[in-house]
């Protein structure tokens, strides 16, 4: 089901805080965990699913999902075609 989305790409051009997120058993959604960590500048990271209403947005760093502010992916990133 997740494969057959487009998926924006976007390429860090600043370092963007984000919260690791964990799969959740029985469900598609992901839960935060308490691990915080910065996504570092020059790495290509996809965009997973719509902005939620707090300005979260899920994105996939290689194979690990995290959860960044939309406005500060915005302000850090380019748009890969």
């Amino acid at each position: 089901m997740h494969g057959s989305r487009v998926r924006a790409r976007y390429k860090l051009s600043t370092p963007v805080k984000a919260v690791r997120l964990e799969d959740h058993p029985g469900s598609s959604l992901r839960n935060p965990t308490s691990t915080l960590v910065e996504i570092p500048a020059d790495v290509i990271v996809e965009m997973e699913g719509a902005v939620a209403p707090s300005g979260l947005v899920s994105v996939l760093w290689g194979s690990v999902a995290f959860s960044v502010f939309y406005e500060d992916l915005l302000a850090g990133a380019d748009v890969l075609d």
